[in-house]
């Protein structure tokens, strides 16, 4: 079910209505229960991969905490984290494996070493549910966390409806003992619970889709566009990826916070970052922690050698690339980033570096930072389309023409409408980046933050009545 769709703006409403309605020994229960449910809208089948993760890691931990010795705690640890990463590789990661057997090897369809595709799909949120049963094996037995008083706390903790396909990663000690806890109607969550809903559902609807109708030509043929559509279309992307990815975090943070769950922050105007380092501790918290509490700190962290430090870094980066999706432009994309956070932590170890960085006016360090994600967008965005050579190449047209400087058959144009939205975005973030005074002041006035909600809402429920919904970009990974 996506949240911008007529039947989540219809579902939504009704699950939360009667979640309060219900006495509080059944509102747990009717909760687990509307999210299999909301799970089962994308696939039945799948429903059973969610509950194995949660079945599987309830007892492996509860095993792992009943060991005395540590051999013992190991061994259950590791069961919990081999068991989901495995599920992960069969359903992500098996085909891209035979694809990668295939090419390195030169093989082709009629050699017997070769590798055909197993044809199984992706399920929705796999690389969410599995990464947040990981982390709360982990956090048990680093003993950060208490594990979960029972199976059906732990399980309403993997499966909570608003952020189990597309995230936020949620840690344990941030939400597991929130399960546990009653909840009464609060007006005082409400406000700040419909106003994030319907940022949320305006990025999306607003500014997400519309550019995704403009630049979806382009990199399905980008070949006959000159340098300059390139180039928009990847500073498009960068704000389409954002408007939908946020998008959909805010929409699940609010609906968590109507019902009174507190869901942490996800986003943090990465727009506004200063460096390349300081926008991937802006976008995607949860899971740019996630890589730091369990790669990049296991493989030793800053607590070693410098040149070890920096490798620990690359790969940290370079598996961010590798979660987000199986193929090899995401390789590249991950490695490009994992270099330029090396490369930045190796120049502003020195302090004169640092000096003349903090002289620099900042409109050109945003600029750097911003232009920097948007090239890379060439390869995030990239698929095989008919005519290419795969995903590569796709993105190899788009980088050697964009720095050939070279002309095309076919231009671009953006609405004003597209241009009214993204300035709108731009400026809520600014004005939320340095916490003007006057706008928190506005943004917590219910007659306004209502009105506007309704006015959002009521337009979008039109839209999506007519219009088929477009699928969140991060459902594909």
């Amino acid at each position: 079910m996506l949240f911008n769709s007529v039947q989540y703006l219809i579902f939504a409403p009704l699950v939360i209505f009667v979640y309060f309605v219900l006495p509080a020994r059944f509102q747990k229960w009717w909760l687990f229960a509307v999210s299999l449910y909301f799970y089962a809208v994308f696939k039945i089948p799948f429903v059973a991969l969610l509950i194995y993760s949660i079945v599987f890691t309830y007892f492996c931990v509860v095993w792992m905490d009943r060991m005395k010795g540590k051999f013992g705690k190991l061994f259950f640890l590791n069961l919990a984290v081999w068991g989901n990463l495995v599920l992960l590789y069969f359903f992500k990661y098996l085909d891209f494996s035979f694809s990668a057997w295939n090419t390195i090897l030169g093989l082709q369809p009629c050699d017997s070493l070769y590798a055909h595709p197993s044809g199984v799909l992706l399920p929705m949120g796999i690389s969410f549910f599995t990464l947040q049963a990981i982390a709360y094996a982990v956090d048990v037995y680093r003993g950060h966390v208490e594990r979960a008083k029972n199976l059906f706390q732990f399980g309403l903790f993997l499966s909570f409806f608003p952020q189990l396909v597309a995230g936020p990663i949620i840690r344990a000690q941030d939400m597991l003992h929130q399960f546990l806890e009653e909840y009464r109607f609060q007006k005082d969550n409400l406000l700040p619970g419909i106003r994030q809903v319907a940022w949320g559902l305006f990025k999306k609807t607003f500014v997400a889709d519309p550019i995704a109708t403009i630049i979806d030509p382009i990199y399905g043929n980008p070949a006959v566009y000159g340098w300059e559509s390139l180039v928009l279309a990847a500073v498009l992307f960068s704000l389409e990826v954002y408007c939908d990815f946020s998008g959909y975090s805010d929409v699940a943070i609010g609906t968590g916070r109507i019902m009174g769950y507190h869901i942490p922050i996800n986003f943090r105007e990465p727009f506004l970052s200063q460096s390349v380092s300081e926008l991937w501790r802006r976008w995607h918290i949860s899971f740019s922690s996630w890589l730091r509490e369990y790669v990049y700190i296991p493989l030793g962290g800053n607590k070693v050698a410098i040149p070890r430090m920096y490798l620990n870094l690359f790969l940290t980066t370079f598996v961010s690339g590798i979660w987000h999706g199986a193929d090899w432009n995401f390789i590249i994309w991950g490695g490009f980033h994992a270099l330029v956070m090396v490369v930045e932590r190796f120049l502003f170890s020195w302090p004169r570096i640092v000096a003349v960085w903090d002289r620099i006016p900042q409109i050109f360090k945003v600029s750097y930072t911003f232009l920097c994600f948007s090239f890379s967008m060439f390869f995030f965005r990239a698929r095989a389309v008919p005519g290419y050579e795969g995903s590569l190449d796709v993105a190899w047209t788009m980088v050697t023409r964009t720095f050939a400087i070279s002309g095309g058959s076919s231009v671009i144009h953006v609405p004003f409408s597209i241009l009214a939205a993204v300035f709108a975005l731009l400026l809520g973030d600014y004005l939320v980046d340095r916490k003007i005074p006057f706008v928190e002041k506005i943004s917590n006035r219910p007659v306004w933050v209502y009105s506007v909600s309704a006015i959002l809402v009521s337009i979008c429920f039109i839209l999506y009545s007519v219009t088929v919904s477009q699928p969140f970009l991060y459902f594909q990974f």
